[in-house]
């Protein structure tokens, strides 16, 4: 366990209760609000917008706080629901402030679980950012007791820019301290695109950082290089972190960091690993004039001054990469409750202080945040 010292969890989720759309979409939008329904069955479903999804199993949504849990309790079954399986801490702030307090962490950043699944299956700028407003709305309200310990990140589209700066601006005064955006968009634009130029100026006026965080995303944007492996979570898992990576870069082939020279960008829940071997890659490429992306510097300038990435604290390597990178480049990450790591992140964030300088150790836990987000 970590000695006395600021701990804060920099990805953390929250389940949104049932209702949230309900009470926090405006009028005009609220009989197209996100519905938890159940099938013939008796097993739950989501729905969106007035149509069942698609890319969410039924019964699965009780699985969606399953962090620690054994597999035979992520069966899809009719005796368990998203509510009733919803782990202490997941749905409720002071139950949430419990849970830190017994985890021994300070504070924790906040980003949403449905919030990450209907993105993928919602075209429409309109609904999209209405979705977006309800659940900013949500989380700061969510958040503004907890006395500064939860941190609400704002969730932001990429469909409609005027909508999103509009939404940032709102949501900042709200309380929220970042934004985050899934790792693709429905018109396949990609992040660096000058068409973002204004939400980026927006950001860096407002000094609050952006997050690419990865989302379920359209099987028609998708990479399916093989068949037969769409059964697979492990496959799915051990690649989700590819999209972020790849939405990143494009930052870099438009030479946006040189544009908005105090924007600051983060990579969510992608691990830190793969940071070493870009970082190598891509400023070998840049040394080729043929190669050269549109940058007054190496790729390794801006992700060591303007970029900053949340890793899983049980990355072995991590504290040689971080002697590399930068000491003031990296956090850690809970994932609490989600099932895709297991629960035991305290122990593991403390074995790996232990492999790291105390100075880096302290700013893995907790500083780097606390400066970047100025909690």
């Amino acid at each position: 366990m970590p000695g006395k010292q600021l701990i804060v969890d920099a990805d953390g989720h929250i389940l949104e209760p049932p209702t949230m759309w309900d009470d926090y979409l405006e009028d005009k939008f609220r009989s197209r609000g996100i519905k938890i329904k159940r099938d013939d069955a008796g097993l739950e479903f989501l729905e969106y917008d007035g149509k069942p999804a698609q890319m969410v199993m039924h019964g699965s949504l009780q699985a969606l706080g399953a962090m620690g849990r054994p597999a035979n309790q992520l069966r899809p079954s009719s005796d368990r629901s998203y509510v009733s399986e919803a782990p202490f801490g997941s749905m409720d702030m002071k139950q949430r402030l419990e849970l830190l307090d017994k985890d021994g962490i300070d504070k924790a950043i906040l980003y949403p679980t449905i919030g990450l699944l209907w993105e993928a299956e919602i075209e429409d700028p309109e609904i999209t950012n209405a979705y977006c407003r309800a659940y900013n709305r949500w989380i700061a309200d969510f958040c503004r007791d907890s006395g500064g310990r939860l941190i609400p990140i704002a969730h932001l589209s990429l469909l409609d820019i005027p909508a999103a700066i509009a939404e940032l601006e709102r949501a900042a005064k709200d309380g929220c301290r970042g934004a985050f955006v899934a790792p693709f968009n429905h018109l396949r634009r990609a992040h660096g695109h000058p068409d973002h130029d204004p939400l980026f100026a927006k950001l860096e006026e407002l000094d609050v950082p952006l997050g690419i965080h990865p989302t379920f995303e359209p099987l028609s944007l998708a990479s399916r290089r093989f068949e037969g492996l769409r059964t697979s979570i492990w496959y799915q898992q051990a690649l989700a972190c590819h999209s972020a990576q790849i939405a990143f870069t494009t930052l870099f082939s438009f030479g946006v960091f040189d544009k908005f020279p105090r924007l600051k960008v983060v990579v969510l829940e992608s691990g830190g690993g793969w940071v070493g071997y870009w970082v190598d890659r891509m400023d070998a490429l840049s040394e080729v004039p043929i190669n050269r992306a549109p940058l007054k510097h190496l790729p390794s300038h801006y992700i060591r001054t303007q970029c900053w990435i949340s890793a899983d604290p049980d990355e072995r390597a991590l504290a040689g990469l971080v002697k590399f990178i930068g000491d003031d480049r990296f956090f850690w990450a809970s994932d609490f409750p989600h099932a895709d790591h297991g629960g035991e992140y305290m122990k593991e964030l403390g074995e790996l202080m232990a492999a790291m300088p105390p100075g880096a150790a302290a700013k893995l836990a907790g500083q780097n945040a606390a400066d970047l987000y100025k909690i």
